[in-house]
């Protein structure tokens, strides 16, 4: 068999994403702050965000 084709698989699985454009000055901090840290720019996004939605629990 030359070939071997699989089956298209879909994305069931998909993780949704979250982008925004901030200027200059705030993406530079935000890298400093993510390498403070040490970690990377998503996982200090998503921290931020459950952060967010956590102290806003009885809000939302």
């Amino acid at each position: 068999m030359l070939l071997d084709v699989k089956e298209r698989s879909r994305k069931v699985d998909a993780v949704p994403t979250i982008q925004c454009r901030v200027n200059e000055p705030i993406f530079k901090k935000f890298i400093d702050l993510a390498e403070h840290y040490n970690c990377s720019n998503a996982a200090l996004l998503r921290s931020i965000i459950e952060d967010c939605l956590q102290r806003h629990k009885g809000v939302i």
